[in-house]
């Protein structure tokens, strides 16, 4: 993983600032939106306007990027970014939620992906590495990944028909009883077993082991919180230009 770390820079956000200030991308605060992802573009010591952030909407759209706007981009509708141009962040919202990171060392290319249980099940995952092979000829084997974190699974009890839909993807695969009629699901573990299901190597996916709900001290978590609970953003974006420079 360490090209992936290379090339790539991953992150996401914590609940507050290392002054202490809360820190939250959550867009019922228009204000406090803006603030929280100016003080991103200055961490990153990047312009406002190279940063695109998906509005999702648990399903299973891409959007392409090609080049940077005038100004700060949200777009709506959109559960995954990808691009290959560098002076691109890409940006989704989270609260529980998984975010993946996918980087194609051959054509220097990227993806941010949201997946929920809806998305897991709309196969965001492996729609993201399609995408990336139409538009890029990416080849699955080549892809580095990164599941970053997200809820755990003790935290996570869903209902026969999200388990009867998780298990139309992957069968059993994250899928833990615990208690009739329901049971544990594993957002993590589900979605790798997508990605190998659709051609990347085992090896190459990398997983963040912080969960959301067991840290209240560093991440929100709906699942923890409620409606009150704040979101974090996750970003991936390229360091450099050229696939020679491998």
């Amino acid at each position: 993983m360490d090209e992936m770390k290379a090339h790539v820079k991953t992150g996401i956000s914590t609940r507050r600032l290392s002054n202490g200030k809360r820190w939250d991308f959550h867009l019922r605060n228009p204000e406090g939106f803006h603030a929280a992802i100016g003080e991103l573009a200055g961490q990153l010591q990047v312009d406002l306007r190279q940063i695109i952030c998906g509005k999702q909407v648990h399903g299973s759209k891409i959007c392409k990027i090609d080049k940077v706007g005038k100004t700060f981009q949200l777009l709506e509708g959109y559960d995954c970014l990808m691009t290959d141009q560098t002076e691109v962040v890409l940006a989704t919202f989270h609260a529980d939620c998984l975010p993946i990171y996918l980087y194609d060392p051959e054509h220097h290319a990227i993806a941010m992906v949201h997946a929920g249980w809806r998305g897991t099940v709309a196969g965001i995952a492996g729609e993201a590495v399609e995408a990336m092979s139409r538009a890029y000829g990416t080849r699955p084997e080549k892809l580095f990944a990164k599941i970053g974190s997200c809820i755990s699974q003790v935290g996570y009890e869903v209902d026969k028909p999200v388990i009867q839909a998780c298990q139309a993807i992957t069968g059993r695969t994250g899928i833990k009883e615990s208690r009739p009629g329901y049971a544990n699901l594993n957002l993590a573990a589900i979605n790798r077993e997508i990605l190998i299901r659709n051609g990347v190597i085992n090896e190459k996916i990398q997983e963040d082991q912080r969960k959301t709900d067991q840290n209240p001290d560093l991440f929100y978590s709906y699942r923890r919180e409620g409606k009150n609970a704040g979101r974090m953003l996750a970003w991936i974006y390229l360091t450099f230009q050229g696939k020679d420079e491998l």
